[in-house]
């Protein structure tokens, strides 16, 4: 298919366990990164529910002949639909376990995935793990963070530095299971043969910055030692959460 991809999660260096989950699927073309909330193994079933389900979701859909669980959205691409529909399903089903096992009443979960068909990328998120385009001439991010402290930067009431070291850094806005209204953003966009997508948890972007992202991807000989790279340095610069990188290049048939 042209797809080359390589991704890690790493417990980092402050938590005891992992709760970030990820899939890494160039078959289907799916990639898929879920920073679990609510502690005590509790958001690693959430992230865990979520890859499961998207996963699910999306490789039932391959072919458009199908009964739709909810009502198509129009305005979106098929593949839009069916990454849209696929978080909705994962909120549900976090909702669903959360009925089950009232232990479990706080967890939930951000996720961001993305969806090739050739060099068409569809995009959705929610919460604030990141999708971005890498490429010759530098870094870019393509997803919204869903947190207080990127209001605040859109407002123009926080800079992006201050908001890198705010207090609140960690407070989301969005999320799956939390029981409020879920707004999943999509976007479709086309990745060059030049271009690299890179899908993380906070744990990650938290830890270092877009600029140390860039020059670690670009000096590193293929993906998966830019990856372990990536993990390194968020642990050198403190590792105080989770840390999940998927890196994801496209080759066109020619090549």
């Amino acid at each position: 298919m042209g797809i080359h991809a390589a991704g890690t999660t790493d417990v980092g260096c402050v938590r005891k366990h992992n709760e970030d989950s990820f899939l890494a699927d160039s078959t289907l073309g799916l990639f898929v990164v879920a920073d679990g909330l609510g502690g005590h193994a509790a958001g690693e079933v959430a992230s865990r529910i979520v890859v499961d389900t998207v996963a699910r979701f999306v490789g039932e859909t391959m072919e458009k002949d199908r009964t739709w669980p909810v009502e198509y959205d129009p305005s979106l691409s098929y593949d839009g639909n069916r990454l849209k529909v696929a978080l909705l399903l994962s909120d549900q089903a976090i909702a669903e376990d959360i009925r089950r096992n009232p232990e479990r009443e706080t967890m939930g979960s951000t996720v961001v995935a993305g969806l090739f068909n050739g060099p068409k990328l569809t995009l959705a998120h929610v919460g604030d793990s990141r999708a971005y385009i890498l490429g010759a001439d530098g870094i870019r991010q393509v997803t919204r963070d869903h947190s207080w402290v990127a209001e605040q930067v859109a407002n123009g009431i926080l800079t992006p530095s201050e908001a890198r070291v705010h207090p609140f850094r960690n407070v989301i806005t969005q999320a799956l299971g939390n029981g409020g209204e879920l707004e999943v953003e999509i976007q479709n966009l086309e990745l060059s043969i030049s271009e690299r997508l890179l899908l993380c948890s906070d744990g990650l972007s938290g830890m270092i910055g877009d600029k140390q992202i860039w020059d670690i991807v670009e000096q590193a000989p293929d993906l998966q030692q830019a990856v372990d790279s990536l993990i390194s340095a968020a642990r050198e610069h403190g590792g105080e959460d989770n840390i999940t990188a998927i890196l994801v290049s496209w080759e066109s048939e020619e090549a």
